[in-house]
């Protein structure tokens, strides 16, 4: 009576077989929770960017149609009748109200790195033009074949308008509102 054990035991192929597939599965599962939370960041940071841009359209554009004249120099904007000054100083914009002689209030409005800001004054004194452009500092991500030419739609100098606002000055009081 020759009777064979039974197995209780895997092989070693087996097991090896299975730890390899095991480690695959780990390694694409860990890139794209890495992608993942990459994505994130930059969509966090669109977002506080699309925030700044929101808030600072809120407020210049009030100020503006409050405003009854308006003076560019350079990065900066003035507007004397509200004792308000807009001031660029790299990738921030800087909003400074005079409220009293002892009282000022600063709003600081951070934008993204590689912002330009562009006043155009042409149209003074009835209203200004603020540009907000930036090169973006990555390529666009896209799925067409990469290429050496600057203005190619997947070249990292693209320039983006990130904000093009035309405010009319004396605004309120042409059409008798109060601010």
């Amino acid at each position: 009576m020759n009777r064979s054990p039974k197995r209780h035991a895997h092989s070693l192929v087996e097991l090896m077989i299975v730890l390899s597939v095991l480690s695959s599965l780990i390694t694409v599962s860990v890139g794209w929770i890495h992608q993942s939370m990459k994505l994130s960041k930059q969509m966090h940071s669109r977002q506080a960017h699309q925030t700044n841009l929101t808030r600072l359209t809120r407020m210049i554009r009030d100020d503006a149609r409050a405003a009854s004249e308006a003076s560019v120099d350079g990065s900066k904007l003035t507007l004397a009748s509200l004792n308000v000054v807009y001031q660029v100083n790299g990738p921030i914009i800087q909003r400074t109200e005079q409220i009293d002689a002892s009282t000022t209030r600063t709003d600081v409005f951070e934008l993204q790195p590689g912002s330009r800001v562009i006043w155009n004054d042409t149209e003074l004194p009835q209203a200004i033009t603020l540009q907000i452009k930036r090169s973006s500092g990555t390529p666009i991500p896209s799925r067409l074949p990469q290429t050496n030419e600057s203005n190619s739609p997947n070249s990292d100098t693209t320039n983006r308008n990130d904000l093009h606002l035309r405010m009319e000055l004396n605004r309120y009081a042409r059409f008798g509102v109060k601010p």
